[in-house]
């Protein structure tokens, strides 16, 4: 891989995924969505990403006229899922920017792993699956990585974690909901390691990225002193052999990698 639009550049997962790409002299073309985040903070990523020569904003509408260029194209469905804006999914302008995938080499899409279910099916879950199979019916060379819980720094207060750790700062909003895969739990620099890994073989295919240790969620939530109970745990159904299991080694101790996420929110947001 030479070359990288990632759909949403500055969302969780797809900023780590677009910092490793670029460390390693890959060039990036970052597609900024509307986004309800604080303009401060999108301010502090730009900073964090720094003057990069590899590095370049696009707009949404740009989509197109890169299809000469033979790259890989990111889109993370597992953070807009995760930030509650799955609706943009439906958008026709959106989708129109995606009629012409076959000329893609590659396409990764980040999934939450709530959607191997088979059980309470959400509105949410449903609109990322139809938009999955319509992209599958554009281009068969697809790589398809779910993704359980992911912590980590600039990991948004939807999440269990940040929201907890927010509000013991005193900086933390209403909670919307429990939305995260509460079974299994992936440091964000670990698991970027293991999809960047995924991508470089260029194999289509269904991935599944799980921990090399079993509850890790449970363990991180201990950790943080949540005390919430989680009513609704959904198991991720039997799967078959077209779903390859992929572990990620956590090569950082949970307990250092929850600090991270604490330190950098105290840095961030104080």
């Amino acid at each position: 891989m030479d070359k990288a639009v990632i759909v949403g550049v500055f969302d969780f997962v797809n900023f780590h995924v677009c910092k490793a790409l670029l460390d390693k002299g890959i060039e990036v073309k970052g597609v900024q969505l509307v986004t309800e985040e604080n303009e401060d903070l999108l301010v502090e990523k730009k900073l964090e990403i720094g003057r990069n020569a590899n590095f370049y904003v696009i707009s949404i509408g740009d989509i197109p006229n890169e299809l000469n260029q033979k790259g890989t194209l990111v889109l993370s469905v597992y953070d807009l899922y995760m930030q509650y804006r799955e609706d943009l999914l439906l958008s026709d302008d959106f989708k129109e920017q995606f009629v012409n995938l076959d000329n893609w080499e590659q396409i990764v899409i980040l999934a939450p792993s709530q959607l191997l279910t088979n059980e309470n099916t959400t509105n949410a879950e449903i609109i990322i699956k139809n938009f999955i199979n319509e992209i599958k019916a554009l281009n068969n060379h697809i790589q398809l990585l779910y993704l359980p819980s992911i912590f980590g720094p600039w990991q948004p207060e939807t999440f269990m974690f940040q929201h907890s750790i927010l509000n013991q700062m005193n900086r933390g909003k209403a909670f919307r909901g429990m939305r995260e895969e509460i079974n299994d739990a992936l440091f964000v620099d670990d698991t970027v390691e293991s999809i960047i890994e995924i991508v470089d073989k260029n194999v289509p295919g269904s991935y599944l990225l799980q921990s090399d240790s079993n509850n890790q969620w449970e363990i991180g939530a201990a950790f943080l002193g949540i005390s919430e109970h989680v009513s609704s745990i959904r198991k991720i159904k039997q799967l078959d052999n077209e779903i390859t299991k992929c572990t990620v080694n956590g090569n950082i101790p949970l307990p250092i990698a929850l600090t991270k996420q604490i330190e950098h929110a105290h840095r961030i947001y104080i």
